[in-house]
């Protein structure tokens, strides 16, 4: 009994150990700091035309190709097109259509114009 009984604490203070360890891990990972601004919201009342004349692309109007051209990657811009339209360039992210880094990268480049859809919800 007094033998189960050690394997049995043993094994509890080895589990409190692998625990501890891997929350000290999760805690060192540093979330990188966004600065966002307004412009980053771009709301619907930007027409098409507007966006172009600044030399961005439009989020909700690109072809795969123009966004490709970005840099992304076929995976996301599969996933960019299909999740249209968007109502701000913010939803690429909230939407988990690709990772922050991604849309750090990008969201000088690109804008929303007005969403002519209701926006799908699954």
């Amino acid at each position: 009994m007094r033998k189960s009984s050690a394997i049995l604490l043993g094994g509890i203070g080895l589990g409190i150990g692998v625990y501890a360890f891997v929350r000290s891990l999760n805690r060192s990972r540093s979330i990188p700091d966004v600065h966002l601004t307004t412009a980053d919201l771009d709301f619907p009342q930007v027409s098409h035309e507007e966006i172009v004349s600044e030399r961005l692309l439009d989020l909700n109007e690109a072809a795969a190709s123009e966004l490709s051209g970005l840099g992304l990657g076929e995976e996301i811009v599969e996933r960019l097109v299909e999740n249209r339209p968007y109502r701000t360039k913010l939803e690429l992210v909230s939407r988990m259509i690709m990772p922050q880094t991604v849309f750090l990268t990008i969201r000088n480049k690109v804008a929303v114009s007005e969403a002519r859809e209701p926006v799908k919800i699954a």
